[in-house]
């Protein structure tokens, strides 16, 4: 059995509210980028690169310092190497493109371990990390990030940013209920609602999942992550929280 991973499009311990501190300012510092004002009064100040400026995937240099930003965090949910409909393809994080903190505006009751920051961009707390890694050893990609509580005093586990370092096509329209999917005629359907019902009709192959344990999935939207039935049993063994994740079903 599979599961599928969601995060919610509200505020809540697994999207928490809050942000990168300082993030904008150590990509543009790192390349002497300088501020300017906004294009009007009621534009916040911009940086603008100076002479020296990042590469993007063809080679080319960045003209515009927001389209870099754009991109390198689109490098935290994307599949590197790969060209996206309105950029070049993706090169791996550099040192510098790392958060180095996450300041949340306020607590929430519930303990998560797998969160989603500000853009689509993902960490995780130790005890999970520790886990991903036994069982996939090399495969995704992390490092530490402070974890800031809102009056300053810093979170008690340690927390690391991760990119899922897989991706597979293992969903199968064609032995999928035709009732739980969206916008089937797409290659990349969406999963219908309510979720937890429409999941049990998605269909992904056990040999293109073969030994993974995490991954993204590259033909199917609205889940985030998928995972196997054993990293399942480990978090929930664990005492864990995650977000919402339900079965799908596999096939041969």
């Amino acid at each position: 059995m599979v599961w599928g991973i969601f995060f919610s499009s509200d505020f809540d311990a697994f999207s928490p509210k809050g942000a990168f501190r300082g993030y904008h300012a150590a990509l543009a510092a790192h390349f002497n980028a300088r501020q300017v004002p906004g294009l009007t009064p009621k534009h916040p100040p911009r940086y603008v690169f100076t002479d020296d400026r990042p590469l993007d995937g063809d080679g080319k240099p960045y003209e515009v310092f927001q389209i870099y930003v754009l991109h390198v965090s689109e490098k935290f949910h994307s599949e590197l190497g790969e060209n996206g409909y309105h950029r070049p393809p993706l090169l791996p994080i550099a040192a510098h493109e790392w958060p180095k903190e996450f300041v949340y505006d306020r607590t929430y009751a519930r303990k998560a371990a797998l969160m989603e920051g500000p853009n689509r961009m993902y960490f995780v707390a130790e005890p999970l990390r520790e886990i991903i890694e036994r069982l996939e050893p090399g495969v995704h990609h992390f490092n530490p990030i402070r974890v800031l509580l809102p009056k300053g005093e810093e979170h008690p586990v340690q927390h690391h940013m991760m990119v899922v370092g897989r991706w597979l096509s293992a969903f199968r329209l064609q032995e999928s209920d035709p009732k739980s999917l969206w916008d089937t005629d797409s290659p990349s359907p969406s999963i219908g609602l309510p979720l937890k019902e429409r999941c049990r009709g998605v269909a992904m192959s056990a040999e293109a999942i073969g030994s993974a344990h995490l991954w993204c999935e590259r033909h199917l939207r609205r889940l985030t992550f998928c995972m196997s039935d054993r990293l399942q049993a480990e978090i929930t063994a664990a005492g864990l929280h995650i977000p919402p994740h339900y079965r799908m079903r596999t096939s041969e």
